[in-house]
């Protein structure tokens, strides 16, 4: 079920009254669970145990996709909070491994991990890992 919609599309003005005329036809072939589930699977494999994926949101830009929003977790906090997000096609199930996407992702969780605590050691190997393999990532 899709929860929420998101338009990116520039806006005149920041006041007053806004007109949509939306005329999209968006075939969804992947629900948002699957999607999620897809994220999370990534980020577990590729990144970290301690990442986790949230309900995505539809994006209806010139090209519609799922963006998930990814959050870090620390067993002893629970979830400390979001990262960044990956990109799922909607029709075809296909993950967006963008390498700006997936470093600031990295960052991100690095940086909130040092607010928690230093940054356990399993995190920091798998990211330290996961940024000199030779993955070969979509732009």
């Amino acid at each position: 079920m899709i929860k929420s919609i998101l338009l990116e599309s520039p806006i005149a003005e920041d006041i007053g009254v806004l007109t949509l005329k939306l005329n999209r036809q968006i075939e969804v072939k992947v629900p948002a669970d699957e999607a999620r589930r897809k994220v999370s699977q990534f980020v577990h494999t590729e990144i970290s145990t301690q990442m986790r994926a949230e309900s995505p949101t539809l994006v209806v830009s010139e090209k519609a996709f799922w963006r998930v929003p990814v959050h870090l977790t620390f067993p002893s906090f629970g979830d400390v909070g979001g990262v960044g997000y990956l990109e799922v096609d909607p029709v075809t199930g296909e993950l967006n491994q963008s390498q700006n996407l997936i470093e600031g992702l990295i960052q991100n969780a690095e940086d909130l991990a040092r607010r928690f605590t230093s940054i356990p050691k399993s995190i920091g190997d798998k990211l330290s890992d996961f940024r000199n393999s030779q993955v070969h990532l979509l732009d």
